[in-house]
């Protein structure tokens, strides 16, 4: 049987499973007594406690083991148990309504949680699961039997559970958990960050796994394309086990490139960069042997937390990356926050269409003080290594003079005071918008260079919500409008002398990016795991070729018609290519 979910975490494995039952806690509620008030605040007191120190285990484990950037998710988890509002509101159901603690405990974080279920943005929806990883670590200590221990698994084998919080990820024996699957839960819940950082392939999203799967029998995870075989027949678990090995060897083929540059087989060279998201990940892009870092998502240095994150704080970070990359360029996306982003401490309110609402360059320049501490880091950071700076979602001219105008007042604050920066830092911007891409060529006229974003490009061009999963078959990234909204935008960069270079998923594809190269790509930025394929694909063509396959696919109408004259191209071209696809995408 396969269950089809979310791609959390990338690798295949192949073992027996074991079903990781939920953990379930009786809590009665009784009344307390009025002189037993201070005794019932004294046992959640002392369960907080016992939970911050098992939190504080977990976080120095994980910042010993993965780093101090993937530790903060633990950190966050703290910030929980300390917030103000959570020990008014149980200190008042216990003192005023003589309820007892645990039921007052359990009631709050519920509506919490459920709050967070109900916004629109992914990555707050993907919190829920925060909220309930700490109610159960207090509740243990309320009314269950205390800390539970990690799953204990006598062999290697597959892990099942409905839900996993990202503390029980932190506590998997990495050496026998072969892989995770999960019913609910998304690709940026923190459970599959964990994962990803620990190296476990991962399916979330699963719906129905636990239900059909039984401990012990034989599973498959196959985390690159966000599928769960349960129990396969002999014939596909040898083909399963055919494609580990193919798989492997293509992961150390791949490897053997890493030192070498994205070069076409005609000379053309383009700078193939790697998508960063924390400054932990800078250590997965000099393994993955890229160019340097194409897009750094600076606004997930913001979530998280119950406050601005100060100057000091993101220049120490940016620093950090610039120095670690050094010769190679940096470029910081300043902060894509708004919407329902951080509306916990910015005060932002909910937004019908927050993908079309206050969001982007948008927030930030309505809140100059807070941007320009953030471009004031960016240029601070510049003095360590090659930093670029980049805004996004610019829909028109005015808002990038705008931005600009910010950048260059920082500059003169800085040189007045004879803080060191980058004189020669490039100031660039996405394309996004339609409308970005329409006045491309005034824009490029004040614009260092374009890093095209396909994921919302696409997204805006098709009117198509990328995360509606009624639409998911309709979002095409190779429609003609997506492609030649492409071409246009590359052409208005070069004819005003800039660079174009493309940081969405459309880039990660092999095939795709060689269509991209031929439109006129220079710089493609990708996820540190595709990037190796792609640099394999670079080197296997020339620019002669991808020129004529993006002559003919400009030529097609119909996204799927580009599909089929990928493949087929792919296949005559890059057939060995075709083969690592096979295995490892």
């Amino acid at each position: 049987m396969k269950i089809v979910g979310i791609a959390a975490s990338p690798g295949l494995a192949v073992g027996p499973i074991v079903v990781m039952q939920s953990e379930e806690f009786a809590i009665r509620e009784f009344p307390i007594r009025a002189e037993r008030v201070d005794e019932e605040l004294a046992l959640f007191e002392r369960a907080l406690g016992l939970a911050r120190r098992d939190l504080e285990q977990i976080r120095d484990g994980i910042a010993a083991e993965l780093g101090e950037a993937e530790a903060a998710i633990y950190a966050a988890h703290l910030m929980i148990l300390e917030d103000p509002e959570l020990r008014r509101a149980i200190e008042n159901g216990i003192r005023t309504q003589l309820r007892n603690a645990g039921v007052v405990f359990r009631d709050y974080m519920g509506a919490v949680a459920t709050r967070l279920q109900s916004v629109e943005d992914e990555y707050l929806r993907e919190r829920h699961a925060d909220i309930l990883d700490v109610e159960r670590r207090v509740l243990r200590y309320l009314v269950g039997g205390g800390q539970r221990g990690p799953l204990a698994l006598t062999e290697p084998a597959i892990v099942i559970a409905h839900d996993v919080g990202p503390s029980d990820v932190a506590l998997l024996d990495r050496k026998r958990v072969l892989g995770l699957v999960t019913e609910v839960g998304g690709r940026t819940s923190h459970s599959a960050i964990v994962a990803r950082g620990r190296g476990i392939p991962a399916v979330v999203g699963a719906r129905g796994a636990v239900q059909h799967a039984r401990t012990s029998q034989i599973g498959v995870v196959d985390g690159d394309r966000g599928v769960v075989d349960l129990q396969p027949d002999a014939a596909e678990l040898a083909e399963y086990r055919a494609r580990r090995v193919e798989f492997e060897r293509t992961g150390r083929a791949l490897r053997e490139l890493c030192e070498l540059p994205a070069v076409t087989l005609d000379g053309k060279r383009i700078e193939l960069g790697a998508n960063i998201e924390l400054p932990g990940d800078v250590e997965n892009v000099a393994e993955a042997g890229a160019d340097g870092i194409g897009l750094f998502r600076t606004e997930f240095f913001y979530l998280d937390r119950a406050s601005l994150p100060s100057e000091e704080e993101q220049f120490r970070a940016y620093r950090s990356v610039a120095e670690r990359l050094a010769p190679r360029p940096v470029i910081f996306r300043t902060m894509d926050l708004g919407g329902d982003k951080v509306a916990s401490y910015l005060g932002t309110t909910h937004e019908t269409n927050p993908f079309l609402g206050y969001r982007g360059i948008r927030f930030a320049l309505h809140h100059p003080e807070i941007f320009r501490a953030q471009i004031r880091a960016i240029y601070r950071a510049s003095a360590f290594g090659r930093a670029r700076l980049m805004f996004p979602m610019i829909s028109n001219l005015e808002e990038l003079r705008r931005a600009t105008a910010l950048c260059h007042e920082v500059a003169d604050e800085l040189r007045s005071t004879g803080v060191a920066f980058d004189e020669q830092l490039e100031v660039g911007m996405m394309v996004e918008t339609p409308s970005a891409v329409w006045v491309a060529d005034h824009l490029a006229r004040e614009s260092a260079f374009f890093s095209i974003g396909t994921n919302d490009l696409t997204q805006y061009t098709l009117a198509m919500d990328r995360d509606n999963e009624r639409l998911a078959h309709l979002y095409q990234p190779l429609h003609p409008a997506v492609l030649r909204s492409i071409r246009h935008t590359v052409q208005c960069a070069l004819a005003a002398g800039r660079w174009a270079g493309v940081c969405g998923e459309m880039a990660g594809d092999p095939l795709t990016a060689v269509l991209l190269i031929g439109i006129g790509v220079e710089e493609l930025s990708v996820s540190c795991f595709d990037l190796p394929r792609v640099k394999a694909a670079i080197r296997r063509v020339s620019l002669a070729g991808a020129r004529e396959l993006a002559d003919r696919a400009l030529e097609l109408g119909s996204g799927e018609q580009v599909a089929e004259l990928l493949k087929a191209w792919g296949a005559q071209h890059l057939p060995v290519l075709d083969t690592v696809d096979r295995s490892a995408s």
